[in-house]
């Protein structure tokens, strides 16, 4: 066998390694961004129960100051009530009375809404926190699966690439220049023989260029891929041929 073939055999194996490799050791940054965004969103959730409590919070101080404030003209107006001197003027003092308690309500109102929107949100943010904890827990253990993932590729990949190189400067000249061209062309530079098929393109070989690759004494390519052909596969025994019966039981 022509010692390149079984090399270019290798070779097309190391450069599919490598290039399985590259492409995890890129995607893997995206798996850390991916985790990562699961994280922000927890964050956020947080965050967003947090602020609706906080807005809570101002919008009670600011109901609880208007009662105040409503508090005072209602005494102000009593006060008021027992120094007019007409009937129009005490049912005016009224009904600013009137008005000032229907808002004092209408504020109490709203400040057990708050009250109660705080409490919802209050179990938001329990919830928000303690699903935050769990998924910091399961992200960070992801993050140092995938630098652990990614440190063993770069491992391998300079491995590969060591074997790569060599198998590269053992492979005659023109012969790799060949493969690199087709590979470039068709992601793969070798194709095997099969049942007299190129493997990789499916084209019968001709009987003699068949029988010419069998021998795998020279590096022969395939006249439709331009692949270099190797045969792994051992070549199929004919059949035994049925033995001739003897003249007696011919006759029979």
């Amino acid at each position: 066998m022509n010692a390149d073939l079984g090399r270019l055999l290798s070779l097309q194996a190391a450069d599919r390694e490598i290039a399985r490799l590259r492409d995890e050791i890129a995607a893997l940054p995206k798996r850390i961004s991916d985790v990562e965004a699961k994280l922000t969103t927890a964050r956020a959730q947080v965050e967003n129960a947090r602020g609706k409590i906080k807005a809570g919070e101002s919008a009670r101080r600011k109901y609880e100051a208007d009662i105040q404030a409503e508090r005072q003209k209602i005494s102000k107006y009593r006060d008021q009530s027992l120094e007019v001197k007409t009937n129009e003027q005490y049912k005016a003092l009224l009904h600013e009375i009137s008005f000032a308690e229907q808002t004092i309500r209408s504020a109490e109102d709203k400040i057990l809404e708050t009250m109660v929107e705080a409490e919802d949100q209050e179990k938001l943010v329990r919830a928000a926190e303690a699903e935050l904890k769990a998924q910091t827990a399961i992200i960070e253990r992801e993050k140092a699966e995938v630098r652990a993932r990614t440190s063993d590729d770069e491992r391998e990949l300079a491995e590969w690439t060591g074997k790569r190189n060599q198998l590269r400067s053992d492979i005659n000249a023109d012969t790799l220049a060949h493969y690199d061209r087709v590979l470039r062309l068709r992601g793969s530079g070798v194709a095997e023989v099969r049942d007299g098929k190129c493997s990789a393109c499916n084209v019968l070989l001709r009987p003699q260029e068949l029988q010419e690759v069998m021998t795998q004494e020279a590096v022969m390519t395939c006249n439709s891929c331009g692949r270099i052909l190797v045969v792994t596969e051992p070549p199929a025994r004919p059949a035994p041929k049925p033995e001739a019966q003897p003249a007696a039981e011919a006759s029979a």
